[in-house]
């Protein structure tokens, strides 16, 4: 017995194909094996920016990958500011760039700021990323207090 398939099954069978192509050809789009997150916190525990790998991202947006939460920990009158960057390690010598900053004023029961910074919006395998992360008195003070700092260089971006 032949069994015959109209034009709406092939078609079927030719998008499956295709998604489960595009699956084994791009892994590690979005599905990374290696969890790259780290975070800088201040040295008193009440402001902290957190490299995510891969996560939720900001509201409505949908997944997202290579980004930095700058999050309020305290109720403390101070807000908080993060700084980035990302240092790129090539065979002609590293080259480090500044991303700027971030401010979350919106305090310890207010929403954490997600910042994406990063070029292309991806870190890639090697490139080392360091935060600065500090309490600050206003969107103006560049200074802060309690400054804490961490790094990492990414395995598989």
């Amino acid at each position: 017995m032949k069994l015959h398939f109209g034009p709406a099954a092939r078609w079927m069978s030719a998008l499956a194909a295709g998604s489960i192509g595009a699956v084994v050809l791009l892994p590690g789009l979005a599905f990374a094996s290696h969890d790259d997150g780290f975070a800088a916190i201040t040295t008193n525990s009440c402001g902290s920016a957190i490299f995510v790998d891969y996560g939720e991202g900001a509201a409505g947006g949908g997944n997202n990958d290579d980004y930095i939460l700058v999050r309020d920990n305290c109720s403390d009158s101070h807000g908080i500011r993060a700084w980035a960057w990302v240092t790129e390690h090539t065979s002609a010598g590293d080259l480090t760039y500044s991303l700027g900053s971030k401010y979350n004023g919106n305090g310890v029961a207010g929403a954490d700021v997600v910042w994406d910074p990063f070029v292309d919006g991806n870190v890639r395998p090697g490139d080392t990323v360091k935060l600065k992360v500090c309490l600050v008195d206003g969107s103006g003070d560049t200074t802060g207090s309690y400054c804490g700092s961490a790094s990492h260089t990414s395995v598989d971006g």
